[in-house]
């Protein structure tokens, strides 16, 4: 019994570690991203390589942009039609969070909590401004040299469940075409 409440004690002490550890980054990188939200200095190509360089930094886009379009697709394309659809949607990425936070400028990004669910910290989070707020969730990997966020829920909306669903009808529609997939992520 000793031995049982001294493993638990050290895992309860390595995931508040952890949680720890995870709440620094995130309190960190947002203090940054408000920074390029509320930044009226620069000019909007100065500012969107700000954001190209937040997103690269933070977000784990290679398993975002897989993660989408299943492995049955990732098994049949060819490394250059993989390579291309990684970073067309990287610039989707990136141009679809520039788009949403130059409509809202927000005054602060709030830590609520964090929660860690099968190697997953799920960090609570209120974005607020002088009008409103809202609720976000951020779902984050620890890739051992940094952390990486691999889906943002709004008000119980997941980013990547949409996503998934919006590629899966484009491929079904064009049977699993990637190149379709690429053509058509590159008009929106």
């Amino acid at each position: 019994m000793r031995n049982l409440l001294i493993l638990f004690s050290i895992f309860f002490s390595f995931s508040t570690l952890q949680a720890s550890e995870v709440s620094e980054w995130f309190e960190k990188e947002s203090s940054q991203f408000l920074e390029i939200i509320n930044n009226n200095e620069g000019t909007e190509s100065e500012n969107y390589e700000k954001y190209k360089y937040f997103i690269n930094k933070n977000f784990a886009i290679k398993s975002i942009a897989y993660g989408l379009i299943g492995e049955n697709i990732i098994d049949s394309s060819s490394k250059g039609e993989l390579t291309l659809y990684l970073d067309v949607f990287s610039d989707y990425l990136i141009k679809t969070i520039y788009k949403l936070a130059n409509s809202n400028s927000s005054s602060s990004i709030i830590l609520k909590d964090v929660d860690i669910k099968d190697n997953i910290y799920i960090i609570r989070s209120k974005i607020s401004n002088k009008k409103s707020s809202v609720n976000l969730y951020w779902k984050v990997i620890d890739t051992g040299s940094s952390f990486k966020i691999i889906d943002v829920i709004v008000e119980n909306t997941s980013y990547f469940v949409t996503k998934k669903s919006e590629f899966n009808k484009i491929l079904r529609k064009n049977r699993g075409s990637l190149e379709a997939l690429i053509s058509e992520i590159k008009k929106i």
